[in-house]
């Protein structure tokens, strides 16, 4: 005869069981809906968390932007605005599944290193490719803008994202 006593559910994150995040049963806009029924959805779900409080520096791709941790803040923090569709931080973005963000780890000498958050409509390589030009072409010492664990540019990290 078996013995199930050690035996424990798995069904935490199961939706059947009513255990699921909201964000695994979230009923995402469509893209070809308007901006307000968009951001209306997106409202109900959390922005990414920004680990970085500083004022982003505009400049145009071009400038020659020293390379300081507070340089590469700022630029990424411009970032996130003028690309901000690649991005979670609007309501809109929200609503059609677009919950990602990025932040900014370290710098290791000249290679810029990020983390990426959330679901990324892109590739997370893509959306890496991009940050990583849109820091090049502002701060041209940056030699190259990576990631801190390499699973952060997987599917299966966008797949499991909120």
């Amino acid at each position: 005869m078996s013995d199930w006593s050690g035996f424990a559910d798995d069904y935490d994150d199961d939706p059947l069981y009513g255990n699921a995040s909201p964000a695994d049963s979230m009923q995402f806009a469509s893209e070809n809906d308007d901006a307000e029924t968009k951001a209306a959805v997106g409202s109900q779900l959390p922005a990414p968390e920004k680990l970085s409080n500083v004022d982003p520096i505009f400049v145009p791709q071009g400038t020659a932007l020293p390379l300081t941790e507070e340089n590469v803040e700022g630029v990424l923090a411009a970032c996130q605005e003028e690309i901000g569709t690649l991005f979670g931080y609007t309501a809109e973005n929200r609503g059609v599944g677009i919950t990602g963000g990025v932040d900014f780890v370290e710098m290791d000498g000249p290679v810029v290193i990020l983390s990426l958050k959330g679901r990324f409509w892109h590739t997370r390589p893509m959306v890496l490719e991009r940050v990583g030009a849109y820091i090049m072409g502002r701060i041209p010492e940056v030699v190259d803008v990576d990631v801190l664990d390499p699973y952060e540019l997987t599917q299966e990290a966008n797949d499991a994202a909120a």
